[in-house]
C-alpha cells in the first residue's frame, strides 16, 4: 500500500512537472492579462463615448453662434426703432388729438448753408440767412492776407425756447483777388460776399 501511495505521489509530482514543463501557467497568465486588458479597453471606450455625449450636450458652438447673431440682430432692430422714434416724435405729436401743452423745440435746426461761386471777374461766397432771421448785419468777414474769414452769430427765441447759432469758416482767395474792394449784398434770403479779381 505504501508502494501504491508512493507511486501515486510520484505520478502526481510527475504530472505537476509536466504541466510546468508544458507552460500551462503561462497560458493561464496570458488569458488573465488578455481579459483584464479587454475589460480595460471596453471601459475606456464606454467612458469616452459618455464624456463626448456630455460635452456635446453642454457646448455646441453652432446653436450658440446662431443665438448670438440673433441677439445682435434683435438689439440692432431695437436701436433703429428707437432712433426712428426719436426723429418721428414731431409727426406723432401732430397726429394726436390733444397734443401736450409743452411744445418741444426743433432739435435739428437748419444749419448755416454756405456756397461758393467763381465767375470770370468775381469770387462769390453765398450764405443762407434763414438761421439769422434774414438779417445780414449778423454776418461779418475779416481779411488776413489771402484768407477770408466769414463769421456770424444769432440768438433765436421761440415761445419757451432759446438757441444760439454761430459759425465761422475760412476761405483761401485766389492770388489775383482784390481784397480792398470786397462787397456785401443781400439777395432775398441770401447774403453774397463778392471778392473782385484783378
Amino acid at each position: 500500500m505504501e508502494e501504491n501511495n508512493q507511486e501515486n505521489t510520484q505520478n502526481t509530482e510527475q504530472n505537476k512537472h509536466i504541466c510546468f514543463e508544458n507552460h500551462c501557467w503561462k497560458k493561464c497568465l496570458a488569458m488573465v492579462l488578455a481579459a483584464f486588458l479587454g475589460g480595460l479597453l471596453a471601459f475606456y471606450f464606454v467612458m469616452d463615448q459618455m464624456a463626448e455625449r456630455l460635452e456635446r450636450q453642454h457646448f455646441n458652438p453652432k446653436p450658440f453662434e446662431k443665438q448670438m447673431f440673433k441677439d445682435f440682430d434683435r438689439m440692432y432692430k431695437q436701436d433703429m426703432r428707437a432712433f426712428d422714434d426719436a426723429f418721428n416724435l414731431d409727426k406723432r405729436m401732430k397726429k394726436l388729438k390733444h397734443p401736450p401743452m409743452i411744445e418741444l423745440p426743433d432739435l435739428f435746426m437748419n444749419s448755416v448753408k454756405i456756397k461758393t461761386d467763381f465767375d470770370d471777374d468775381k469770387y462769390n461766397v453765398i450764405i443762407g440767412l434763414k438761421p439769422f432771421q434774414d438779417d445780414e448785419n449778423k454776418i461779418n468777414y475779416n481779411i488776413s492776407g489771402r484768407k477770408l474769414t466769414i463769421f456770424g452769430s444769432s440768438q433765436v427765441k421761440d415761445k419757451d425756447f432759446e438757441n444760439d447759432i454761430s459759425f465761422s469758416q475760412d476761405f483761401i482767395l485766389p492770388k489775383n483777388a482784390d481784397t480792398a474792394n470786397i462787397s456785401k449784398v443781400k439777395d432775398k434770403h441770401h447774403l453774397v460776399i463778392s471778392v473782385p479779381l484783378k
